[in-house]
């Protein structure tokens, strides 16, 4: 009886003194630690999103736009000082996230690719670094990826104090939305067939103006193995010195890759400059040079035409989505008749096409800087091309956009 007694005088105590532990101050402190209801609650809303064709378990939102754009807002702050803010929105032009610096990045497979992880670290930390505006992120993704892209945007956003949108898309359902031009540029503008979506992958900015939202006016698309040097708003602001009929912006391929892609027509057609360096030196001039335009301010100075790079490229999305030349020119027939008449077959995707594009419609690409793509890959050096290498990888100018393709290390 006197162990029973006991025990109850325990469980008594017991109960007693935890009444008073729970409102004690160490308690109450812990309390005021958590977020408040309004922040906790967004924080909780943010977490319900729907990603466009993936699996069902996923649940459904009501801001999905239907462009394959994962919904709702992520705002990541901190709570004391930071003056940083990451918002993860659907695009909504001239909003609460109306800015039009619209970045677009395609960030997928990166379990299969070790180093894509350190590229778009690099990518982000200098565009932020050299950033003077307010910019909206825009990344083509898959589930495997997408959350590692979240935290690496979040991790740069904090670390530079900036304030930036970003949007992510689903790749499969961008693909979809693309089908028709992936199905024509396939065969002539890949080297090795992969998945449907691995392929769509490389050919995804020639219909980029289907996959985003109609009121997007103006985009620019990077690898994302690149680094800047300057603020990409200098970069945008290039737009300006498009000409009306100008759809994209593109940068000169600095290796001779289309001049071993055109060695039959360039045999048969001694005299062309498709495949010529881009500084012709006096003895390589010719009439036919002209066809390339100087950048706006630019001296007038004839150029060879080595094939454009599609490591950055200029979208002008309202004039691309009313161009019927250009809804004629990506016609599968229009497309084979260009690869017959200078017997090309490429292997690097959409940047086969722009180059193609580039010399049969040249007022239809603006010409942009070397500068602003200056690409550091020597692969060709080292592939029989030794000789005349350096003057296609010469590029004039202080650099602003570093291009660290074939893997190489761009300088930080």
């Amino acid at each position: 009886m006197s162990m029973n007694k006991a025990l109850v005088v325990f469980i008594v105590a017991s109960g007693f003194l935890l009444f008073i532990y729970a409102n004690s101050s160490v308690f109450s402190r812990h309390l005021l630690q958590k977020e408040p209801p309004a922040v906790a609650a967004a924080a909780a809303a943010a977490l319900v999103h729907h990603h466009h064709g993936h699996s069902a378990k996923r649940n459904h939102s009501s801001n999905s736009n239907g462009n394959g754009n994962f919904g709702n807002v992520l705002s990541v702050q901190d709570q004391s000082a930071s003056s940083s803010k990451l918002k993860r929105v659907k695009y909504i032009p001239k909003g609460t996230n109306g800015t039009e610096y619209n970045i677009f990045l395609i960030y997928t497979k990166e379990s299969q690719n070790l180093i894509l992880h350190s590229q778009l670290e690099l990518f982000l930390r200098s565009l932020l670094k050299y950033s003077t505006i307010e910019l909206h992120l825009h990344i083509i993704t898959d589930e495997q990826s997408e959350r590692s892209a979240e935290e690496l945007i979040r991790q740069q956003i904090e670390r530079f104090h900036r304030t930036a949108f970003y949007t992510l898309y689903d790749v499969r359902d961008c693909a979809e939305k693309i089908s028709d031009i992936v199905h024509s540029m396939m065969p002539l503008f890949n080297y090795r067939t992969g998945s449907y979506y691995s392929d769509a992958l490389f050919l995804l900015s020639l219909g980029l103006h289907r996959i985003v939202d109609r009121n997007m006016r103006r985009a620019i698309l990077i690898d994302c193995d690149v680094v800047f040097r300057a603020s990409v708003k200098e970069l945008f602001d290039q737009f300006d010195n498009f000409s009306p009929d100008q759809l994209f912006g593109l940068a000169p391929e600095l290796t001779p890759v289309y001049r071993h892609v055109l060695s039959r027509y360039r045999m048969n057609n001694p005299h062309t400059i498709f495949g010529s360096p881009y500084y012709l030196d006096s003895a390589g001039l010719s009439e036919a040079a002209s066809v390339v335009s100087p950048p706006s301010g630019e001296k007038a100075r004839r150029h060879g035409y080595p094939g454009l790079n599609s490591g950055v490229v200029m979208l002008h999305l309202d004039r691309i989505r009313r161009s019927r030349l250009y809804e004629e020119i990506i016609k599968e027939s229009t497309v084979r008749n260009m690869a017959e008449k200078y017997s090309f077959q490429g292997h690097l995707g959409d940047q086969d096409f722009y180059t193609l594009m580039g010399f049969e419609f040249p007022g239809l690409i603006y010409r942009l800087d070397c500068v602003w793509n200056r690409q550091l890959c020597t692969w060709w050096r080292e592939h029989g091309y030794s000789d005349i290498f350096d003057s296609y990888f010469h590029c004039e100018g202080t650099v602003k956009i570093y291009h660290g393709n074939c893997n190489t290390r761009a300088p930080e």
